[in-house]
């Protein structure tokens, strides 16, 4: 069974993962487990990046924060909001996700 990615439809920035079973309509159920992600990644046109082999999308729950210079200079931690789970619907970039078997 694959995982769906999950959003906030609050925090659009925010992802999650859950197995398809917990989706209906497009919307979390809650009867499956959710794992927090964090942010996606974006490539250099700010498109979400995916996995080389098409499974999910590559998300960063750590970022750096850079001067303007452009040099990291720490990190910030990247933190689930606090919405209800009811909040949460199938991600735009989830249409990417490679079908396996």
């Amino acid at each position: 069974m694959r995982h769906v990615i999950l959003t906030c439809k609050k925090h659009t920035n925010l992802r999650w993962s859950t197995k398809e079973i917990a989706v209906f309509q497009g919307k979390y159920t809650g009867i499956r487990s959710i794992f927090f992600l964090g942010e996606p990644v974006l490539d250099a046109d700010g498109k979400p990046q995916m996995h080389s082999d098409g499974s999910g999308l590559m998300c960063n729950d750590v970022a750096p924060i850079r001067d303007d210079g452009g040099q990291v200079t720490g990190y910030r931690v990247i933190y689930e909001c606090t919405c209800s789970p009811t909040d949460l619907v199938v991600a735009p970039e989830d249409d990417l996700v490679k079908r396996h078997g």
